[in-house]
């Protein structure tokens, strides 16, 4: 339930979060409101343009780069930062941030009308207008009715929107699902817009027909982990994707952009039977979606603390880790009185789906849990409140705090489960992850937007060699 509140209302008691520091006070609640407040009022949702991202000359749209702040802030309250913590770090992460666009009242309201609706999805410009919009919605009907209309409930708009919110590297999906964790509706608003401005139209294909697919079941289904381990073994998946999907660069500025993209060429582009095939196998039951939402989580912590490389010190993957950020946008739908199993079983089928595409963009990397495992803490004692503070004092933009908090959730979701075998990440490893993502911090994560901590293409040895080795 979300609270009734047209702002952004945090409090310590009601909403400190699905995984959460046990130091939550009234003074940090306050200062993430006013963060958010902030935000909100005065940045726009993504921080590049069209030009940086692909030729806004020609039709090869390509995906924005976008406004962590709110994700940022919101796990950092989670995770207990100070007040002071909380607002520096907002503040770095601010100045390199778009102004916020202009909201119309008129397109608001026309909104309404599902012809205009539709012609407005993928234009970043009505980011504010379908804000202004979602919020009224909420207001005047409620949110459950509001997911219901244009997220869930199997209308023209909501079938589209279903595969919106995973656009953008599911960017749509964090953002409502923190949004309903912390039961906030403005929140809920903004990502629902966010969900609604992304275009990277190739989702909408292999979603759907991987979903058409599924529904013939020529195949039985599989375990989410067991899918993964079939994906690198297969030759054209493994091979479909490549280094320079990842490394690739404008010819005469030299600046780093995404023309050719993991998913739509790589991918689909050369391996789409085998992806389609083996997504289709992903099928959860309705009466088993508090189990398979667990599986999921625990598969995302499987794929992104495992890809690691000998002999390199761990270090994880860009890409990867927004398959695990992003569950706790199904853990906020499982616990969503207003959302049916059904509507929970087919996200929990579009998540994992999408997050099997992810790992055969990155080139379907050798997943290794037991050299994760062999990681030597870099400090002593490390418990769970030591990495919890560590994040909150990491000066990058969120990612490494989300990978961190969501780790700990997916240990609390997976522990009813963790004699079955489809549950690859056991609970003492959980710990061992959260100290190996931490540790891998350095004194300098970004330099401006770029990041450094983060590897990019974890498949590939040439991605590695800037890394540091073990020394043991």
């Amino acid at each position: 339930m979300l609270l009734d509140t047209e702002t952004f209302t945090f409090d310590p008691v009601l909403t400190p979060g699905f995984a959460h520091a046990d130091n939550l006070t009234e003074e940090g609640a306050r200062e993430v409101e006013e963060c958010l407040k902030e935000n909100n009022e005065k940045y726009h949702i993504f921080f590049t343009t069209e030009a940086h991202m692909g030729d806004a000359q020609t039709e090869m749209v390509q995906v924005y780069l976008h406004n962590h702040i709110a994700h940022h802030d919101i796990t950092l309250w989670a995770l207990g930062a100070t007040p002071d913590v909380l607002r520096s770090q907002h503040r770095r992460n601010a100045l390199y941030m778009r102004d916020a666009m202009k909201i119309y009242p008129t397109v608001v309201a026309d909104l309404e009308d599902n012809f205009v609706f539709m012609k407005c999805l993928g234009r970043e410009e009505h980011f504010r207008n379908f804000e202004a919009f979602f919020m009224e919605k909420i207001k005047e009907v409620g949110y459950e009715v509001v997911l219901q209309t244009y997220l869930l409930g199997g209308s023209e708009i909501a079938e589209r929107m279903m595969c919106h919110q995973y656009m953008g590297y599911v960017h749509g999906l964090i953002h409502m699902g923190l949004a309903l964790e912390f039961k906030q509706p403005l929140l809920l608003a903004e990502g629902l817009a966010q969900s609604a401005v992304h275009h990277d139209w190739w989702y909408i294909e292999f979603l759907t027909n991987a979903e058409s697919l599924a529904q013939k079941a020529e195949e039985p289904a599989l375990p989410l982990a067991t899918l993964i381990d079939m994906m690198r073994e297969d030759p054209k998946l493994s091979t479909a994707s490549s280094l320079e999907y990842h490394t690739q660069t404008r010819k005469h500025s030299g600046i780093w952009a995404m023309d050719k993209e993991m998913a739509r060429d790589g991918v689909l582009g050369n391996a789409r039977e085998e992806y389609l095939r083996l997504a289709a196998r992903w099928r959860v039951d309705p009466n088993d979606v508090d189990r398979a939402t667990a599986e999921l989580i625990n598969t995302a912590v499987y794929t992104t603390a495992g890809a690691q490389r000998a002999p390199y010190q761990c270090t994880f993957d860009f890409w990867l880790l927004h398959s695990l950020t992003s569950c706790v946008g199904n853990v906020a739908f499982l616990k969503e009185d207003s959302i049916t199993k059904e509507q929970k079983a087919r996200v929990l089928e579009y998540s994992g789906r999408v997050h099997m595409m992810t790992y055969a963009g990155l080139g379907t990397p050798q997943l290794c849990l037991d050299y994760l495992c062999s990681h030597r803490s870099k400090l002593p004692g490390q418990t769970w409140e030591t990495v919890f503070e560590r994040a909150t004092r990491h000066a990058d933009d969120g990612h490494m705090a989300k990978m961190i908090r969501t780790t700990k959730l997916a240990e609390q979701l997976s522990k009813p489960y963790d004699h079955l075998p489809e549950f690859r990440v056991k609970q003492d490893m959980f710990l061992i992850a959260g100290v190996a993502m931490i540790d891998s911090a350095s004194a300098q994560p970004m330099t401006g937007t770029k990041h450094h901590d983060f590897i990019r293409g974890a498949a590939w040895e040439e991605a590695w060699e800037k890394y540091p080795k073990r020394n043991y």
